[in-house]
């Protein structure tokens, strides 16, 4: 028998009587402390459980409002040509389904250096600063990531350039890690603002700020070209080794990606002029002259 049938049938055998004189005896001035200490230490243990759970809540609530997001994506971009025009329009596509920085990456400094560096992104700098070693090793990570997903695609291989972006918050409606694969011959066209102003358009209206996110990038890649030509002196253009401060951010990689895509919908061209002039008001001249 346990001890809780044993009290069941203590309490079935008291008369009135035994019960009363039972309670005149207890040491009231030590149960009730005792009772009420328990009864609210569980009650400021429920409010403390609560207020946590609706803390949390609210802060993921919040970062929905701001667009923020941990996710990572990771999508191709190319240009389709409009037939019986000299213009084409950009199409970006998933490469593979979204990942997160916690997913990515099994190292919680490794993901701490990544949102620090997304949050220091600029309309000016998209690509993220992954300068010294540990911003190498968070960028070779994302790179072998998808490699490894696109090795084993059916499709023909051609190379590729690889970096890793944030857009501006300021311009986009959900802010999180997008790693950009684009051709080295068109990006190489993104350089040319004219070019891209007057011959690109969109499958959707706000795709604008990738057309800038691309040009920005281009800038970046020409620059990264020409200083591998005069690599800095002790460097004699090696990968990061020990404490070399630089390395490539936009990187070539070899893989197989379905490009025969159609554009969704009827392409849409940007009114430049006064996207221009809100850039512009926000630090970013497009116009200015470049490398």
């Amino acid at each position: 028998m346990s001890y809780y049938d044993e009290f069941i049938q203590w309490i079935n055998s008291l008369s009135v009587e035994q019960a009363v004189d039972w309670l005149k005896h207890l040491e009231w001035k030590r149960v009730v402390p005792e009772l009420t200490g328990k009864f609210l230490g569980f009650l400021l243990g429920f409010f403390a459980s609560w207020l946590l759970l609706f803390r949390r809540q609210l802060r993921a609530l919040d970062r929905l409002r701001r667009g923020d997001s941990d996710d990572v994506l990771f999508q191709a971009h190319f240009l389709a040509n409009v037939p019986g025009s000299d213009k084409c329009v950009l199409i970006f596509r998933n490469l593979m389904p979204s990942t997160t920085v916690n997913d990515l990456y099994d190292n919680p400094a490794a993901r701490k250096i990544v949102r620090e560096l997304a949050d220091h992104t600029t309309l000016r700098s998209p690509v993220l600063r992954t300068e010294e070693q540990l911003g190498f090793e968070v960028l070779n990570d994302a790179f072998n990531h998808i490699a490894g997903h696109l090795a084993t695609t059916p499709f023909a291989r051609e190379t590729w350039l690889f970096a890793m972006t944030c857009e501006d918050r300021q311009v986009v409606r959900r802010k999180c890690v997008r790693c950009f694969l684009v051709r080295p011959a068109e990006l190489e066209l993104f350089a040319n603002w004219h070019w891209c102003r007057t011959n690109v358009l969109c499958e959707q209206p706000w795709h604008w700020y990738r057309i800038v996110a691309l040009h920005q990038l281009a800038v970046q890649w020409k620059q990264e070209e020409k200083d591998a030509q005069n690599p800095a002196a002790g460097t004699q253009g090696m990968p990061l080794v020990d404490k070399h401060a630089t390395h490539r951010r936009i990187r070539p990689l070899s893989a197989g990606i379905f490009t025969n895509e159609k554009p969704v919908g009827v392409p849409a061209a940007v009114p430049w002029e006064a996207q221009e002039w809100e850039l512009k008001k926000m630090g970013l001249d497009l116009n200015e002259p470049k490398i």
